[in-house]
């Protein structure tokens, strides 16, 4: 069986981030970084935007299904807000985690941003290949 180049380069990466994201999340709680109140929600932000970067990019550059394609901004907000909320829900079977309503907020949050970061590029690099 041999995988595809795209696969490798566009649908790989977010497929370990999401993996990386379930196995930190599995941690029990007494194992776990102790992090300031506040500064959890910068790391769940930080997260998440490069998850929403990542299945962006793997919505976009696939040509399957050209729904998806067209509508991959879309898509991949909805995807890192419903893993955000599966992932906190994932938590209350973690020993010493337990779920956050505002952990999915920072999640949503950043997903936001970044959808609304690529539209401004995706903008502007349409502008400049106009030129």
């Amino acid at each position: 069986m041999t995988v595809s180049r795209p696969f490798l380069k566009y649908h790989l990466p977010a497929v370990v981030w999401c993996a990386s994201i379930f196995v930190l999340s599995a941690i029990p709680g007494a194992a776990a970084i102790r992090i300031p109140p506040g500064v959890d929600k910068i790391i769940h932000g930080i997260i998440y935007f490069v998850l929403c970067l990542l299945v962006w990019r793997a919505f976009y550059y696939q040509s399957g299904y050209p729904t998806l394609q067209k509508r991959a901004l879309l898509s991949a907000f909805l995807f890192t807000v419903i893993y955000g909320g599966l992932d906190e829900f994932h938590q209350i079977y973690v020993p010493g985690r337990t779920p956050d309503i505002m952990d999915v907020v920072a999640d949503g949050t950043a997903a936001l941003l970044c959808v609304l970061v690529l539209m401004w590029w995706l903008r502007k690099r349409k502008r400049v290949s106009e030129e």
